[in-house]
């Protein structure tokens, strides 16, 4: 297959109903997968359906553990992953030329990265990964300043899948322009002192387009968050030629519309990739394990494994040094709250 002059390896840009478009060095294949991977798929898929599972509490985070988590976030893993149950917007494949801008995928290559949360479809007894992005580095975290107003426990909730991931996050405020409440700004401060980084655009008046558009060269970015931020203009606005269409706030209800149905891939113009998702109105982290959910918080890693019960879940237990810190004001209030919410299963 190596040597098979037409059989090339490509990215998936999008798909709907069995029928994805490759990118490839010689232009777009409109492609279909091969019969054997369509069987393996559906086998795949059917065994990936679980059940909710409870952690015992003498799984909770231990030094060690803790440890090893910090070892693999400092190191990504090189090896190789499995191959993924699903052909997803990202995924690298190995596609056979049939004809002029017709393909068929032979081979699914290993995934290195991915962002996923609970499929829309699934129920609280049946829980089915949906991965929004696979093989990318970034995610560009898209929320407006104002109209409508920033929900910053639901950013908390991306942030800790991203950390969990162990994916670059990149807080984007849109709609700058705006006159906006005076939290934000110290909301802005706050998470920039955590260390993520915080660009403030706007489209009416192309405030923090450039910086932001740099900051995207290179990588292969998720643009993500809930709808009605702006999403979808200002990935206009970085690249003009890209045309996703535009949608509108409700005058009734302030939220919203959902207006990109699907993540798409597209190649920006100074090198890499972007993918502009369906808005989101909530976001559960639903697949972090409940040991792992508190090294998702940057704040909280200098004091993880100085409590004094090895299974310390940081919620109201005695000499609990998370709490102890969130009392002496070394960690932000509101923050430790995300933490309580998600920790406990709560969708806002």
């Amino acid at each position: 297959m190596a040597n098979d002059p037409d059989t090339l390896t490509g990215v998936v840009l999008g798909g709907a109903h069995g029928i994805y478009d490759v990118h490839t060095d010689t232009g777009i294949l409109r492609s279909t997968l091969r019969g054997k991977l369509k069987k393996a798929f559906a086998h795949a898929q059917s065994a990936k359906s679980i059940g909710k599972v409870r952690i015992r509490r003498d799984k909770m985070l231990t030094d060690s553990s803790y440890a090893q988590r910090m070892e693999r976030i400092d190191k990504r893993d090189t090896g190789e992953t499995p191959l993924p149950t699903r052909l997803s917007v990202g995924d690298y494949v190995k596609v056979r030329r049939l004809s002029d801008g017709i393909g068929l995928i032979e081979e699914i290559l290993p995934r290195q990265s991915e962002l996923s949360r609970k499929d829309t479809g699934s129920t609280e007894k049946k829980s089915i990964q949906q991965t929004m992005l696979a093989n990318l580095d970034q995610v560009a975290l898209v929320f407006a300043m104002a109209q409508p107003e920033p929900h910053f426990g639901l950013l908390d909730r991306y942030l800790t899948i991203c950390e969990a991931a162990e994916l670059h996050p990149l807080i984007c405020l849109n709609k700058a322009d705006l006159p906006h409440d005076p939290a934000v700004d110290e909301a802005i401060a706050l998470y920039q002192r955590l260390g993520y980084t915080v660009v403030q655009t706007s489209t009416a008046n192309g405030q923090g387009v450039e910086q932001l558009r740099d900051l995207l060269n290179e990588h292969t970015t998720l643009f993500t968050g809930p709808s009605g931020v702006g999403k979808s203009s200002l990935v206009n606005a970085i690249e003009p030629d890209m045309a996703v269409k535009t949608g509108l706030i409700s005058d009734v209800t302030g939220k919203g519309r959902h207006t990109t149905t699907g993540s798409r891939l597209y190649p920006l113009s100074g090198g890499g990739w972007l993918a502009d998702s369906a808005g989101i109105r909530a976001l559960t982290a639903w697949n972090i394990p409940q040991e792992e959910l508190a090294s998702c918080f940057v704040e909280f890693r200098p004091f993880l494994g100085q409590c004094g019960y090895v299974d310390c879940i940081h919620l109201d237990e005695d000499e609990c040094a998370i709490l102890d810190a969130v009392a002496a004001g070394a960690i932000d209030e509101g923050r430790y709250r995300s933490y309580v919410r998600i920790y406990n299963g709560e969708e806002r």
